[in-house]
């Protein structure tokens, strides 16, 4: 099965200083493919980099078997690749429904942009109930539903999420979860950078490990949360 995201060998620096060096990952249809390690490691550097963020990048990156190498990121959203940043990335002055109408900014057709919020909306009944609410006023996790239902506008083929559940309390940790899964079993892919390495671990696929901007480890997710390095470093066992 042809994967929808391929990176071969991609490395990036800033000023001389290598941040990643040499990262190998594919991400196929359905699958939650979530990358853990130690602050420092390179993880939210290596999504900037897929997404064109980074000054200075090298490798190989293919969408659908397509070279998006060289895109620009508003190129890389129009071919099925999106980015959710960590930094809440909301319109707080705006409405739901504004946020939502900005979100599909690219998408020409009035009626098709109208289908795919009112589909957005049936995804996350609280967005629906509260359209009219300014979005600076809801609580982290329901502005982070907000960043996924608006990037899902574009209906893109692949999702990157960068520590979806940062600062969020227990409860709304497992609704962004639960909507992570939602994603994967709508048919997306989903790549995901997530400290919370357990709860990650559990609603995932496969898992990488990183270190010092490589990855040290790929496996299937449960094995990983059994594997006794893992373990010892990520989730808290002796």
């Amino acid at each position: 099965m042809n994967a929808v995201l391929d990176v071969r060998e991609l490395s990036a620096h800033y000023g001389g200083r290598n941040i990643l060096d040499g990262v190998n990952l594919q991400v196929h249809a359905g699958e939650i493919v979530t990358v853990i390690g130690h602050n420092g490691a390179g993880k939210s550097t290596l999504l900037r980099a897929i997404f064109n963020l980074v000054p200075w990048r090298s490798g190989h990156i293919t969408m659908q078997g397509r070279d998006v190498m060289g895109l620009a990121s508003d190129q890389l959203l129009q071919a099925g690749l999106a980015y959710v940043p960590q930094h809440r990335s909301v319109f707080p002055r705006l409405t739901i429904e504004e946020n939502l109408q900005m979100g599909g900014y690219l998408v020409r057709d009035a009626k098709v942009l109208a289908e795919r919020i009112e589909r957005v909306l049936d995804l996350f009944p609280v967005l629906k109930t509260r359209a009219g609410q300014w979005a600076g006023s809801m609580s982290g996790g329901e502005q982070r539903m907000l960043e996924i239902a608006r990037t899902l506008l574009q209906d893109p083929q692949l999702i990157m999420l960068d520590e979806p559940s940062i600062g969020l309390a227990p409860k709304m940790v497992d609704a962004v979860f639960a909507n992570v899964q939602l994603l994967r079993d709508q048919g997306k892919a989903v790549l995901m950078v997530e400290q919370n390495v357990k709860k990650a671990l559990s609603v995932s696929d496969r898992a990488c490990v990183m270190e010092l901007g490589a990855v040290r480890i790929q496996d299937q997710a449960h094995r990983l949360m059994d594997d006794e390095r893992v373990a010892r470093l990520y989730l808290g066992h002796r």
